[in-house]
This record gives structure tokens, C-alpha cells and sequence, in this order.
């Protein structure tokens, strides 16, 4: 009996890129000293694909926090801005260029972390807010292979000052470079960037990731030098737990540790107000729960230690990601 064998059609179209449409709605409340924050934040995601070298990218950040202390709400006030809109053109696989408003590439947790639905722990470390900021300009980043079981990855910018509340940003350039060992799933990166607003001055930074192989355990670190706003830095450790057992809540948590130092400059900074007043060490420990359709559940529990200002942090929340294409 004779085998028939289905044509394959000769002019097939090759499946081009489509539109998407994502993002984050998240509820968070925070417990420390008296106090109680509510802190809804929703942040849509548009991927615009032009052909397959050209990618707009954008993201729209919508927040307010709101506290309650001493018997009484205080004010609800909406934040919200642009955290990038971009375009970004694949001149080689090696090599993107980038044009338009960006995250500024400067170490890790801005980047890669600071999202609510990636983050393994709800609270931000206190050395994030020295790198809370998006450039507006252009970027030239991408990779190459230095030898079989090592990579280099680079990042270098620069952004103009502007003052809009949608598009603030400060005048600046740097650059971003990391080794990346892919058989041990390693990566060390250090950052430079040179501000250059109304107070001039340097940011050095440095970080690794590592993935390890014979445990579920995520490790990172990242660390900032400056003499106008201090210098701080912080470890975290994440463990998955599905390797304990096969019940879907073992499968679908995750447990997080982190610690965390921040050191003052020797001159008082007035350009942050997020930033610490004394020197401040922090220890957190978190459990996350992923839940289907996107959803994950997150705890928390903190202890701040600084000079007269020795408290607990507990936090709770929501995180729903949603995607449409």
C-alpha cells in the first residue's frame, strides 16, 4: 500500500510579529511604626513590533500611596508618568539601537527587577531610589561572544535634562558592561554614569546574578558608590520550593531573603528625599504564592535598623498580569 506524504505548500509566509498588549495591576498595603500605606498601581505595557528590525515599546506608570497615621487618612495623590517609550532598531544580532525615552541601564534591579510581577519581594531596596530614573535619548546596547563559555554584554547611553512630569529626566550618560559565564549561569556586570544636572557628579555600581544548577536558589546583588548621595547595597536569595514536593503549593511558592545596608555621605544630600537620612540596615524576609491566570500573592516581614529609628515593615499585596494579542 503506497505511503502518501503531505506537499508541503512552496509559498508559505513566514509568521510576522503582532501587537501586544500587557502589563500589572497591583494592591499593596504596608504596615511599619504606626502607620498603614495602600498602594494601588496600575502600569499598561504596549509592544508595537514594525516589520522584524523595529520595535516600539512603551509603558504608562499610574500610582498613589496612600497613608493613614495618628487616626487619619492623609491626602490621595495620583503619580503618574511615562516609564519608556521607545523605539529600538536590531541593526545586527549583535548590536540594537535605541531612541527615545528608556530605563536608564545602570545595574540590575531597574531593568530587570523592579517589575511587581517579577520581583521576588514587594518592597524595593533602599538603594533603588539612587537609580529611580528614566533617560530620554539614545542607547546602543547588545552582546558578543568572547570565548565558548563566555559572553560580554554592554549597554552605553545618553540622555538630555528635561523637565516635563511625564518625561523628567536629568542630563546624563554612561554605560553598562557584564561578563556572562552561561555553563555556570553567571553574570558580573558594573555600571558607570556621570550625572551631569544641577549638582554634577559620579555613580559607579556593580552586580551579579547567579542562577544556581544543583538547587532551586537564585542569588543577586548590586552595590552604588557616589559622593553626593551615599553609597549602600544589597543581597537577596530566592528558593523555589517544588523540588520539596509535588503539592501545588510547594510547586508554586517561593520564599526571598534579602539584606541591605545604606551609608549617608559625608556632606547631608538634599536631592532624594527617598534616601535614608541616617545610616540604615535592613533585613527582609518574603513568601511569594503564584496563583493561575497571572496572579501572585506576596508577604513580607522587615526590620529597619538605623539610629533612633528601629521598626518592623510588613507587607502584603496583589499582583494580577494581565497580556492581550
Amino acid at each position: 500500500m503506497p505511503v502518501l506524504y503531505a506537499q508541503q505548500p512552496t509559498d508559505a509566509q513566514p509568521e510576522l510579529p503582532i501587537p501586544v498588549i500587557t502589563g500589572v495591576v497591583s494592591f499593596q498595603s504596608t504596615f511599619e511604626s504606626g502607620a498603614r500605606t495602600l498602594s494601588p498601581e496600575v502600569d499598561p505595557i504596549l509592544l508595537l513590533p514594525l516589520g522584524r528590525k523595529l520595535l516600539i515599546e512603551s509603558e504608562f506608570d499610574m500610582a498613589t500611596d496612600v497613608t493613614h497615621s495618628d487616626g487619619q487618612w492623609g491626602p490621595a495623590v495620583v503619580a503618574h508618568g511615562i516609564e519608556y517609550m521607545q523605539l529600538s532598531y536590531i541593526v545586527h544580532p549583535n548590536l540594537t539601537f535605541t531612541a527615545g525615552r528608556f530605563l536608564t541601564p545602570f545595574g540590575i534591579y531597574r531593568e530587570r527587577l523592579h517589575p511587581m510581577w517579577i520581583r521576588n519581594l514587594a518592597d524595593e531596596p533602599i538603594i533603588f531610589a539612587m537609580n529611580d530614573n528614566s533617560s530620554n535619548g539614545a542607547m546602543a546596547r547588545g552582546s558578543a561572544r568572547l570565548t565558548s563559555g563566555m559572553d560580554l554584554t554592554y549597554a552605553t547611553y545618553f540622555s538630555a535634562s528635561m523637565k516635563n512630569n511625564q518625561l523628567a529626566a536629568d542630563r546624563r550618560a554612561g554605560t553598562r558592561a557584564s561578563l556572562f559565564f552561561p555553563g555556570n549561569r553567571l553574570e558580573v556586570g558594573v555600571s558607570f554614569s556621570r550625572v551631569l544636572a544641577d549638582s554634577h557628579y559620579n555613580m559607579m555600581g556593580t552586580d551579579v546574578t547567579w542562577n544556581l544548577r544543583r538547587i532551586p536558589l537564585d542569588l543577586r546583588a548590586e552595590a552604588i558608590q557616589t559622593t553626593m548621595l551615599g553609597r549602600g547595597y544589597w543581597v537577596e536569595a530566592a528558593y523555589r520550593l517544588d523540588r520539596l514536593g509535588r503539592s501545588p503549593f510547594l510547586r508554586n511558592s517561593l520564599l526571598a531573603v534579602r539584606g541591605e545596608q545604606y551609608r549617608v555621605p559625608g556632606i547631608a544630600q538634599t536631592l532624594l528625599d527617598e534616601l535614608p537620612e541616617r545610616n540604615t540596615s535592613r533585613t527582609t524576609l518574603g513568601w511569594t504564592y503564584s496563583l493561575s491566570s497571572g496572579v501572585r500573592f506576596n508577604a513580607s516581614y522587615g526590620r529597619n535598623f538605623a539610629q533612633g529609628d528601629n521598626h518592623n515593615i510588613v507587607t502584603v499585596g496583589l499582583t494580577y498580569r494581565f497580556a492581550s494579542f
